[in-house]
């Protein structure tokens, strides 16, 4: 069983959360932001020394080395709302308080020739290079680059690795803004009234990520070749990403894996459609009558009437719900009903219920075929139910054509501007719709949408796209490796979207022994999305899991996860874990050994035939999980 070397986070010394909350909402959103790439890498051992790494780090010396690669290259300074501070395109850092020696590099890259298409790229060389390639992925619509500078602080959010981690084992990394400056939803693509940038939206889809693979390899090789005077290759290349990062991760495995040997996805946001669809429909949802609204104090009561339901299921009361598929919580059953339908503080009313029951409900189509899954039981602790800020709108989440950050901004964006092409008589909120019952399995209180419009969408979009079984072939086939995992009470993107595309695979390539020879998952109970906070431990390493496994076949059956600070990423240096458990590979679910300290992971054990993550209740079959 791989174990973290504590992974502890200090984040956000550089900027506030509140700076970066419209980035982790969605952003953080969806990847986005990536988070436990890494916590410790393996020792860099035969690796490349720059003895003078200042001397080449400027922008003209790393400019006449990019002019020779095959994909043109523009070294410059970036927009500062891309959070990328490179004064003239390169800057090199000093060793300091126990970090090495590196060059940051920031500037353009032509992502297609015949019309000279551009996105922003940022990278990082360590004076001690490791000869191994990550690139990080960015989060939710990207346009910035918060969550994936290696030297930033709240970089931990992305990878749950100690601040400079990956600096100081000595990766080369590079990562994308996909083709657009800023995370303002899809007003980037918009080129008037009914007109997008289709080249644009290709970049974001996939096409950015997938040229900046080719470029900077090339652009890593020549800069430490020209540096030392002598070529050395890449020996390993990696990709790491949580939310929208997670979609990248999701896209490379499916569209072009030869260019990474392992591939981390973390709390993907799989399918911008089904995604988009759920968003949409929960903020919706509390605009259906003028009581549909649930106030946060009496969302609050929710938890424990879940907790006292679920938590005991995996074995043990320690206020963590390892399967939260397998509850039998049902809101129109179990939650207390006001008499005669009046509001109160201590109950709900009938359409509050409804409201409630629309969260953790499969979205469907009229027919009763899932579209998306409901979120987690688990997850009702850390939802927002936050009202547009227009309700009576057409568009309730756009002012002055700019879209709010959060789920219901970036859904319609989706919807209104990447599918429909920001046509002026499209609304999303004409194809939401509620209702219960029907003829398939999923029959509460519901979101309902058109399966024609569904599929239309996703034809449209498919190229950034990743959960599509058969798109994996390729990576099988080549024996790289995938590792996803995802947090169960992820409050910003399902976990059931990780489950059920795992369940997926396994049935088309042969079964789960025979499908985690290359790609395993790992759920993370208590835990919010990207592990930016909740009461389980969420610290792991994932990206040394996948350097092990990739390098020297020692595949993962286990990670330690840990604990530092509850509902928060930040953690004070030096701090001890609260807590310590096993975060086992799907379908096994870890067990107490009912002995010893539950807070302790030495007294939980993964089985290695257990099957108890394929266990469903009632909450699952409604969610939509996959039997």
């Amino acid at each position: 069983m791989s174990v973290d070397r504590r992974c502890g986070v200090r984040a956000y010394l550089r900027r506030t959360l509140s700076r970066l909350r419209p980035v982790l909402g969605l952003v953080a959103l969806f990847s986005g932001l990536a988070t436990p790439c890494f916590a410790a890498g393996l020792p860099v051992r035969s690796g490349v020394e720059v003895s003078d790494l200042a001397k080449l780090c400027r922008p003209a010396a790393v400019q006449a080395v990019a002019s020779r690669l095959h994909i043109k290259v523009t070294v410059k300074q970036l927009p500062s709302v891309e959070d990328a501070n490179t004064p003239g395109g390169a800057h090199f850092v000093a060793a300091a308080r126990g970090l090495p020696a590196y060059c940051q590099v920031t500037g353009s890259f032509v992502t297609d020739p015949k019309s000279g298409r551009t996105a922003n790229f940022q990278a990082t060389f360590p004076a001690a290079w490791n000869q191994k390639y990550l690139q990080l992925g960015c989060s939710g619509h990207c346009g910035q680059f918060a969550v994936s500078d290696p030297a930033a602080p709240y970089v931990t959010i992305t990878t749950q690795g100690k601040p400079g981690e990956i600096i100081r084992q000595g990766f080369a990394t590079f990562a994308t803004d996909e083709g657009h400056v800023g995370f303002a939803g899809g007003t980037w693509d918009i080129k008037g009234p009914g007109r997008i940038d289709e080249a644009a939206l290709k970049d974001f889809l996939y096409r950015a990520d997938e040229v900046l693979a080719r470029m900077g390899k090339e652009l890593t090789v020549a800069f430490y070749a020209h540096a030392t005077g002598q070529v050395r290759h890449i020996r390993y290349s990696y990709f790491c990403g949580c939310s929208g990062g997670g979609r990248d991760a999701l896209v490379a495995a499916s569209y072009f894996p030869q260019d990474f040997d392992g591939i981390i996805a973390g709390s993907a946001y799989a399918n911008l459609v089904q995604v988009a669809f759920q968003a949409a429909g929960t903020s919706l949802a509390t605009l259906r009558s003028p009581g549909a609204y649930v106030p946060p104090k009496l969302f609050a009561q929710i938890e424990p009437i879940v907790m006292a339901k679920c938590d005991a299921l995996d074995g043990v009361k320690d206020g963590l719900i390892q399967n939260p598929g397998a509850c039998n919580f049902t809101p129109q059953r179990d939650l207390p009903r006001c008499p005669h339908d009046k509001p109160a503080s201590h109950c709900f009313t009938r359409a509050q219920i409804d409201t409630v029951s629309t969260l953790i409900t499969a979205v469907t189509d009229r027919r009763g075929q899932v579209i998306q899954p409901g979120y987690s039981v688990s997850e009702l602790q850390a939802l927002d139910l936050a009202k547009p800020q227009h309700p009576n709108a057409p568009n309730p989440w756009v002012d002055n054509g700019n879209p709010y950050a959060g789920l219901g901004g970036l859904g319609d964006a989706v919807l209104r501007v990447f599918a429909h092409h920001d046509d002026p008589s499209f609304h999303t909120r004409s194809l939401i719709s509620f209702g219960s019952g029907g003829a398939g399995p999923v029959t509460d209180y519901r979101i309902i949408v058109p399966g024609a419009e569904a599929a239309r969408d996703e034809a449209l979009l498919r190229r950034g796209i990743g959960n599509d079984p058969a798109k994996f072939a390729k990576l099988i086939g080549l024996q790289h490796k995938l590792l996803i995992w995802s947090n169960l009470s992820d409050q910003l993107l399902t976990p059931y979207m990780s489950i059920d595309l795992y369940k997926r695979l396994a049935r088309l390539y042969g079964g789960y022994t025979k499908l985690q020879r290359n790609v395993r998952l790992f759920m993370i109970p208590g835990t919010s999305h990207c592990s930016m906070g909740g009461i389980g431990p969420g610290h792991f390493d994932a990206l040394r899991a996948i350097e092990n496994w990739v390098e020297k076949g020692r595949a993962p059956d286990g990670l330690i996860a840990s604990l530092y600070n509850p509902n928060s990423p930040v953690v004070p240096a030096g701090q001890k874990p609260l807590r310590t458990m096993p975060l086992c590979k799907f379908p096994e679910m870890a067990h107490y050994l009912g002995h010893g300290n539950v807070r302790d992971a030495a007294n939980w054990v993964c089985p290695a035939t257990d099957r108890s993550m394929l266990k469903i209740g009632a909450s699952g079959r409604q969610a939509g999980e996959i039997d």
